[in-house]
């Protein structure tokens, strides 16, 4: 018996220091696990905090750079971090507040940036040279083509709202682009705009589009600062500028463009429109006093024709860089019946996605020269 408790107290001390060994292996295998783990982390480029990035780089949007653009800079750590408003960025050793820099005269920027990965330490990237050319601005003016009928019972509210846009700006290029609906007949029909519905998807009528590609928000009288706004902010770089005259039933249209900068893949456009044309307009609007029909309706800026070789707008060819000047005349036979004080022409500058870049428009006698600003 005796002997029995001493063996089983025997065992139970070897079975003690045993499970006391399993515990300490496993306790040393936790801690170096532990330590594996820390240094991966310590040595993983993933993420942005600071001990992972040991350099960082700089780069500038647009890369053609010209006074009065807004320039955006993006800084990038060795890990593809983005830490463009982490880091200070410097123009000619001027700290910026945002990593956005508008250039107001010609020259070049200096530009670097500094990215504090601790408060001891700091890492500087190399510094960027960007080149700025005086750039020429333009006055901005949107485009409205209003897609409308006289049979179309709410298209008055397109009307009415174009009425409430140019009475804030003068800088508004209007052309009301009449169409047929099945049996519903328009005698302003312009059966070629087809191209331009198909080209922006139209859905019905009525409908504005802004500058050829963005879409007048509904009801558009209760957005009338959408287009408004279309003429304000940065100036465009483009410029119009027309020389119309009229000799018996021909009218000369010279429509010049001046580059404020180099520009590739541009079209013109160039309508001829009809002012004072007189019909009722079917009306289920409030607008105009909520009648139906409004009888003798006044029509103005009805498109009557196109002048160059496709309605979507056609090549400027030649040299369309900085300070250069593209002229071209075109001539729209007037039709019977028609006054050449009633028609008045516009034209329009379109880039490589269709989207008009600026517009303008002028009588049939008008010399205009371009608007600098």
């Amino acid at each position: 018996m005796h002997l029995f408790k001493k063996n089983h107290f025997i065992c139970s001390i070897n079975q003690f220091k045993l499970l006391n060994m399993k515990k300490l292996h496993l306790l040393f295998a936790l801690l170096t696990f532990g330590l594996f783990i820390s240094c991966s982390k310590d040595n993983n480029n993933g993420g942005d905090g600071g001990s992972s990035i040991q350099s960082i780089t700089i780069t500038a949007t647009p890369t053609e750079v010209y006074t009065g653009d807004n320039i955006q800079f993006t800084v990038k750590g060795n890990n593809n971090a983005d830490l463009s408003t982490s880091a200070v960025i410097y123009v000619n050793t001027t700290p910026l507040v945002t990593n956005f820099y508008t250039p107001t005269t010609a020259g070049t920027l200096s530009v670097y940036a500094v990215y504090q990965v601790s408060s001891t330490v700091s890492i500087t990237s190399p510094t960027i040279q960007i080149p700025v050319a005086q750039g020429i601005s333009f006055n901005k003016r949107v485009l409205i083509e209003d897609y409308t009928g006289t049979w179309c019972q709410y298209c008055p509210r397109v009307a009415y709202a174009i009425s409430q846009v140019r009475l804030q700006t003068t800088n508004s290029v209007v052309v009301a682009i009449h169409r047929t609906s099945g049996s519903a007949i328009d005698p302003y029909n312009f059966s070629a705009a087809s191209a331009l519905e198909t080209m922006i998807g139209l859905q019905g009528y009525p409908t504005g589009m802004l500058n050829r590609k963005t879409t007048w928000n509904y009801p558009e009288n209760n957005y009338i600062s959408q287009p408004v706004n279309l003429t304000t902010g940065t100036n465009p770089r483009i410029g119009l500028a027309m020389t119309n005259s009229v000799s018996g039933s021909t009218a000369t249209v010279q429509v010049n463009v001046k580059f404020g900068k180099d520009f590739t893949g541009l079209k013109l456009v160039v309508y001829a429109l009809e002012d004072n044309l007189v019909y009722n307009q079917t009306n289920s609007t409030s607008f105009y006093g909520g009648v139906n029909p409004i009888v003798n309706f006044d029509y103005d800026d009805v498109l009557r024709g196109f002048l160059t070789s496709s309605i979507l707008g056609e090549d400027i060819t030649g040299t369309t860089n900085l300070n250069g000047v593209y002229t071209k005349s075109f001539t729209y036979t007037i039709p019977a019946g028609t006054q050449a004080s009633n028609l008045h022409f516009a034209a329009f500058v379109l880039d490589s996605t269709g989207k008009a870049l600026n517009s303008r428009d002028a009588s049939s006698t008008a010399t205009q020269t371009f608007e600098v600003q």
